[in-house]
């Protein structure tokens, strides 16, 4: 059973998305913060991380996303970003620049609100790669 980590600070999104994905049998751990995602981390290692990108600061999620990337034991596990950023300040992210996946260490970035097949489609997109 793969394991995923949301973090998230709003709360009914993690409700949201958890219950979703524990449809689909994921075992899923949810955290309202940077701080309490890396603390999860601590004990709870992960197959992939969805993380929201405007939490704590407007970065928050940037910040998180070097913190994995800079462990050994967690850079290889991929995270997917969701965001309402391009919706609220019209910055849009391209993660199809490989320079650009690399500077933001994400595999890609979702817009808000998010469908759930869709992000059910990433998940399993990056999971599969896992395997293979």
């Amino acid at each position: 059973m793969y394991k995923i980590l949301i973090v998230d600070d709003d709360k009914d999104l993690l409700a949201g998305q958890k219950l979703f994905l524990e449809e689909k049998g994921y075992r899923v751990e949810t955290a309202l913060s940077m701080k309490d995602g890396l603390a999860k981390l601590e004990n709870y290692k992960p197959d992939l991380i969805l993380v929201d990108l405007m939490m704590e600061h407007y970065d928050t999620g940037f910040v998180f996303c070097k913190k994995i990337k800079d462990d050994s034991q967690m850079s290889h596990v991929p995270i997917i970003m969701q965001t309402g950023a391009s919706r609220e300040i019209g910055f849009t992210f391209n993660t199809t620049n490989p320079g650009a996946r690399e500077w933001m260490k994400v595999y890609e970035i979702l817009t808000k609100p998010v469908a759930l097949d869709n992000l059910l489609g990433k998940i399993e997109q990056y999971l599969s790669k896992k395997i293979s």
